[in-house]
């Protein structure tokens, strides 16, 4: 039986109808005072959480309170998460349990007037700006 494949975006494939994450090459940034990788670039703008298949990717996108911590810390403005564009607004793991219960998804956003957290957004609603910045746990310590 042949595998059906199909391409979901230039980071998410669909194989026998599971979505994988595609490994991105030489665009991470290791944080290891949080003991991981995040993506630089925000991608896959333009489709909403369900599009994307997210619901079973969470363990892969940054809490609220990492995002905290970056919006503060020396890496905000090279992940561009210090108000400098009001274009990289992406997903993040929904810290509510209620919330993710009624269907919605939580998300990043940083403008000129300041940095937000939303977490009552639809799961089905998608903008231009709004996109997916992976991340991944660091096993070895950088020195």
């Amino acid at each position: 039986m042949k595998d059906k494949f199909k391409k979901i975006s230039e980071n998410i494939v669909e194989i026998n109808g599971e979505r994988l994450v595609k490994e991105n090459q030489g665009k991470m940034l290791d944080i290891p005072e949080l003991k991981i990788s995040v993506e630089i670039e925000v991608h896959d703008k333009n489709k909403s959480w369900n599009d994307l298949g997210l619901s079973k990717k969470e363990d892969i996108l940054l809490t609220s309170e990492q995002c905290i911590w970056l919006a503060n810390s020396k890496y905000a403005k090279q992940l561009k998460m210090d108000g400098s564009s009001t274009k990289d607004d992406f997903f993040i793991k929904q810290p509510f349990n209620l919330n993710r219960k009624n269907n919605y998804v939580a998300w990043f956003y940083a403008g000129s007037g300041g940095c937000n957290l939303s977490c009552d957004r639809d799961s089905g609603g998608s903008d231009s700006y709004l996109g997916v910045r992976f991340c991944k746990k660091i096993s070895k310590t950088i020195k």
